[in-house]
């Protein structure tokens, strides 16, 4: 029964194991390479492991989503893919993550969550279009959807690194 349901939820089990541990390790290395922390914060940890996981999960659906409205790789097609992705997905990763860590760290009402979000919302944004525009191009013409996810979240262990270290440069 085990090895039925992995082999039937094997690429959305990759895919959000790969997202969980990747943003997790980006955080880790933010911690103790960039900032230099003696003693790692778990609760900022646990907060980037939960999303993630949440961002696994959304990952694999839009992906799933993208491949049935638009299915063949055709170069025409692998643009409407970054289009459609940097315009509708890139945003509300964009906000899970800033809200999503804020929330897991203690950051709760709504005028620190309003704050987080203006202050990190624009500037990460901007960095992830210029990082995964090209990176999606190679995602959505060359690497086969089963591996999509963990192609992108091992890509994207340099811009996690960078969107921790970033972000909480900026809490106050």
């Amino acid at each position: 029964m085990n090895i039925l349901f992995i082999r039937r939820y094997q690429q959305f089990l990759i895919g959000i194991s790969s997202a969980t541990g990747l943003l997790t390790l980006g955080d880790y290395c933010a911690q103790y390479f960039y900032e230099r922390k003696k003693s790692i914060d778990q609760k900022r940890l646990r907060a980037a492991c939960a999303t993630g996981a949440t961002l696994g999960l959304e990952g694999y659906i839009w992906y799933k989503f993208l491949d049935r409205l638009i299915a063949q790789p055709t170069w025409r097609n692998v643009f409407k893919k970054v289009v459609l992705d940097q315009t509708i997905a890139a945003p509300i990763y964009t906000i899970t993550y800033v809200i999503g860590t804020s929330m897991l760290e203690g950051r709760t009402t709504i005028q620190e969550l309003k704050k987080d979000a203006k202050a990190n919302f624009l500037p990460l944004y901007i960095a992830d279009c210029a990082i995964f525009i090209p990176v999606q191009i190679i995602n959505f013409r060359y690497i086969s959807p089963y591996y999509r996810i963990p192609f992108m979240f091992s890509i994207s262990f340099v811009f996690n690194f960078f969107l921790s270290a970033y972000k909480h440069a900026h809490d106050s």
